[in-house]
């Protein structure tokens, strides 16, 4: 038991210390000898656990990034209340708790995915998984508001977390918070003004056909 937990914390700490050095440099770039001298541990230690870097990276996406997104993203997208206030608030938290060297490093999700997808099927496949449980768990929510109960909630998923990823990565490439926060306000204007589109009008009431006897007393 003992050596299990050591070989489980062992484990954790080349995922860690792997997903920083990927997440600055870029999975291709990323060195294992970098990731050993930054972990104090040596090769032996590394391919007892992973047989290689691939297998690595895809343990990176699985256990860290899948991680991070759920945490940050996805769990905050709790029901109860109204979605369309929940969903808002829940991405605003999100984005405000981020630091100043997440902002400048970008989501490593989309890093991932900009630079992997076309490369390789298995970070692809790693990739759309989480992608699609962000916007399930957005979708989700949506299907729940009666005020967009006429479009189609996961194309609206679609776009939320589209947009997300792209202020994300405009944040980074200008490293300024408040490109981000622009972002997200126009993200905020869009689900509202979807919501007034979606609203009922007033009920129009036909009048009723009246009778041969309404027909005399009239």
């Amino acid at each position: 038991m003992v050596t299990r937990k050591k070989g489980d914390r062992t484990r954790r700490r080349i995922l860690e210390v792997a997903f920083d050095v990927i997440r600055r440099n870029g999975f291709q770039a990323a060195g294992l000898g970098e990731i050993l001298a930054t972990a104090g541990l040596t090769k032996g230690a590394l391919y007892h656990h992973f047989r290689d870097k691939t297998a690595l990276g895809y343990a990176v996406v699985d256990e860290i990034v899948s991680e991070i997104i759920r945490k940050r993203w996805i769990e905050p997208l709790r029901p109860g209340g109204d979605p369309l206030t929940v969903i808002p608030e829940a991405i605003r938290a999100a984005a405000e708790a981020l630091d100043d060297r997440e902002i400048r490093l970008g989501c490593p999700l989309a890093n991932l995915a900009a630079e992997m997808s076309a490369l390789d099927d298995g970070f692809a496949e790693r990739i759309r998984a989480i992608y699609h449980d962000w916007r399930a768990a957005l979708a989700g929510l949506l299907s729940g508001a009666e005020s967009v109960s006429d479009y189609d909630p996961n194309r609206i998923a679609t776009f939320i977390v589209a947009t997300i990823s792209g202020c994300l990565a405009h944040a980074k490439t200008t490293n300024r918070r408040g490109v981000l926060f622009d972002g997200i306000a126009e993200l905020e204007f869009y689900i509202q003004h979807r919501a007034a589109e979606s609203a009922p009008s007033e009920p129009q009431y036909a009048s009723p056909a009246s009778s041969d006897i309404e027909d005399y007393l009239l």
